[in-house]
């Protein structure tokens, strides 16, 4: 990722104009068939979105379908179940918490922000086993312990 930062924007983007603020947990504004859930620990204000009628869910960064840390995953995209991207991820409680509130929600299909989007039955098992074995699977070496305290 290092070697691709020099195509990186060089400065600030402003999405200010396009923020609109979500009051509550029942609806999205312009998607009415949506909700919205906080599941911060990629980053702090993080939400992901959820549609019951057809059990889809976007999730953003609060997991991923391919390891966002290898080239060779991102190149492949050989699609898996991963945790957030380890190198921006502020809170590990927050993120495994947010993994466990995604997985009770038993999704047919999940659109993340790194990684294909993936459909089928196999899919809220899948999740339920990234939740299940998060600090194992998704936490780095180094930081598990730290998470635990």
């Amino acid at each position: 990722m290092a070697v691709l930062s020099p195509l990186y924007p060089a400065g600030p983007f402003s999405v200010q104009p396009h923020l609109r603020l979500l009051e509550d947990r029942t609806s999205v504004p312009g998607l009415p068939e949506w909700r919205w859930l906080h599941t911060p620990g990629h980053t702090e204000g993080h939400i992901s979105l959820f549609r019951d009628s057809d059990r889809t869910l976007i999730v953003g960064d609060a997991f991923c379908t391919t390891k966002a840390e290898s080239f060779l995953a991102v190149a492949t995209q050989r699609p898996e179940m991963h945790g957030p991207p380890a190198y921006y991820t502020s809170d590990w409680q927050s993120a495994r918490r947010s993994v466990e509130q995604l997985a009770a929600l038993e999704p047919a299909t999940a659109v993340p922000g790194h990684g294909l989007p993936i459909s089928g039955a196999h899919v809220a098992a899948t999740l339920s086993e990234l939740a299940g074995r998060f600090d194992e699977v998704a936490i780095p070496e180094h930081l598990r312990m730290q998470s635990r305290t």
